[in-house]
């Protein structure tokens, strides 16, 4: 897959650094050693870390796909030389809705009410209400993503984002070799305002 990179550019892999992080821990579990190195030279996130299990329990699937995001978003916020956040989300974030524009649509919940909401809940409560919650979704992938999108979102004032709505990672098209055939990608750029 890397063969054309590696004939570019030979020492490409110098470039990459790998940083150990957990999405159930607070601070993401990034030690601050990395944090120093994360804000001092990061250009771009490409946040794509989630569960997509669509059976994940309510409660875990917060947690990786709102909770988590959350707390990177807060880490972007420090890097120094940020030009852009970009969030892969799911075209199925919005699967409830008969025609889906490159918009964010608003939530069935305030994500920071249902967080607090579910942290004192007993599992097998959350378990109970979770149809109720997730409404005209069909899992709990769906609608944690769905939140996930509003609360990059909220973020548009402090920094550029960027959301991705592929509807299925598939094999490459042309480059760097031909595989098959690419899925359809929806994309979401808000301009950062003036």
């Amino acid at each position: 897959l890397f063969d054309r990179v590696r004939e570019e550019n030979p020492d490409f892999h110098q470039k990459i650094i790998p940083i150990s992080s957990e999405l159930t821990q607070p601070g993401l579990s990034i030690s601050s050693e990395n944090v120093e190195r994360l804000t001092a030279c990061i250009n771009i996130v490409f946040h794509c870390a989630a569960t997509i299990r669509f059976d994940e329990p309510l409660k875990h699937a917060l947690q990786l796909n709102v909770i988590a995001t959350q707390q990177l978003l807060s880490l972007a916020q420090q890097m120094h030389h940020l030009e852009a956040f970009i969030h892969i989300s799911t075209a199925y974030a919005n699967c409830n809705c008969k025609h889906i524009d490159e918009i964010i649509y608003p939530p069935p919940v305030e994500p920071k009410k249902l967080i607090e909401s579910l942290e004192w809940m007993d599992d097998g409560i959350v378990r109970d209400i979770t149809p109720r919650l997730i409404g005209d979704r069909p899992n709990t992938y769906t609608y944690t993503k769905a939140l996930a999108e509003y609360v990059v979102q909220q973020e548009q004032d402090k920094l550029n984002i960027g959301i991705i709505r592929p509807s299925i990672v598939g094999a490459s098209w042309q480059e760097p070799f031909p595989v098959g055939p690419l899925s359809a990608l929806l994309f979401f750029c808000p301009a950062k305002p003036a």
